[in-house]
């Protein structure tokens, strides 16, 4: 069984990326490197770097891989930038969000 895993080069993306490998499913990952590391996402896991207002390769990815489930961690989370940058922050989160969901729906996921 496959799930994706969005921001799955990050640090907590990574460690659950692990925890589905231990428990017998197949990770895949989506991360647009902003704050990921590569070197965090086991080698033998698929590995994408886009971000997830990319629609079209989330449905992709997903019909792909046959994924049967998203777990969402991508997102911008420092306060301070998300002040500075609100628009960016929103549009990552808030629209980027937005985005996964249609794409899940669109692969049926």
């Amino acid at each position: 069984m496959s799930w994706l895993v969005t921001g799955g080069a990050g640090y907590i993306g990574s460690h659950v990326v692990r925890s589905l490998q231990a428990a017998g499913f197949e990770p895949v990952v989506v991360d647009s490197m902003s704050s990921g590391v590569r070197s965090f996402v086991p080698e033998e896991v698929p590995f994408y770097q886009l971000s997830i207002l990319q629609t079209e390769k989330l449905v992709e990815i997903m019909k792909r891989h046959e994924v049967t489930g998203v777990i969402h961690l991508a997102g911008y989370k420092y306060a301070g930038e998300s002040v500075k940058h609100p628009l960016l922050a929103f549009e990552q989160n808030a629209t980027g969000t937005a985005h996964l969901l249609d794409a899940m729906a669109t692969a049926r996921v």
